[in-house]
């Protein structure tokens, strides 16, 4: 089983189990969601992210204590606190951008990056390397529950189309609040080249250290 640490806060039970709901879905993955106390906009900038990680490391701990599971994941595009929680724990963790943009590299050269904040998620540009293309934001969009405002797949659409224009030949999504939306259904009805959810993108890696869920 795996272990999904959500960073944004939430007491509605839907949007918590929306990322293992959507990996059972894609590859019949079992899990179970946790998420960090106090942080209801989630992780969005550098003193948000500064803010989550001692939260991260101690659910991180609890979860491999307390539940089964064979594997945790960072369901969060910046990866915050991925190497706090390896030194922490003694099983894998694994990381929303990293398994994103490891995914993007399969399917394409010129990845198109679009996400939430000022700047792409400095894990992903890293994993990325020379296949990195352009990174894409907006100015509408900058806190997950922004994300759930009418109008704002269509705004994202908007941005998507700009990468893609500009050469970009996968879009590589840099929100797992995007995920929580259900964007790449929307997405793959008007854009024509690969996109990348990290939601599944952790499922996809998870598939590779799993044993029996």
């Amino acid at each position: 089983m795996l272990g999904i640490i959500r960073v944004l806060t939430t007491e509605d039970e839907n949007i918590l189990q929306e990322h293992g709901r959507k990996m059972h879905e894609y590859a019949e993955i079992s899990s179970v969601s946790h998420c960090i106390p106090d942080q209801p906009n989630g992780i969005y900038d550098y003193l948000s992210e500064k803010e989550a990680i001692p939260k991260i490391v101690k659910l991180a701990k609890w979860m491999e204590g307390e539940l089964n599971v064979k594997a945790l994941t960072i369901s969060c595009a910046a990866d915050p606190a991925i190497e706090e929680c390896r030194a922490a724990v003694n099983i894998p963790v694994l990381g929303a951008g990293s398994c994103g943009a490891h995914t993007a590299c399969m399917v394409g050269s010129r990845v198109g990056v679009i996400g939430i904040t000022g700047e792409p998620p400095s894990q992903i540009i890293k994993e990325l390397g020379e296949r990195y293309h352009s990174y894409i934001f907006s100015e509408k969009l900058r806190k997950t529950t922004d994300l759930f405002e009418k109008g704002a797949k269509g705004e994202l659409l908007n941005a998507a189309k700009e990468l893609i224009h500009s050469g970009a030949d996968v879009i590589l999504f840099a929100c797992t609040g995007f995920s929580t939306i259900r964007l790449k259904d929307y997405f793959i009805q008007h854009v024509t080249v690969p996109v990348v959810d990290l939601v599944e993108a952790q499922a996809i890696a998870y598939q590779l250290i799993r044993k029996e869920d």
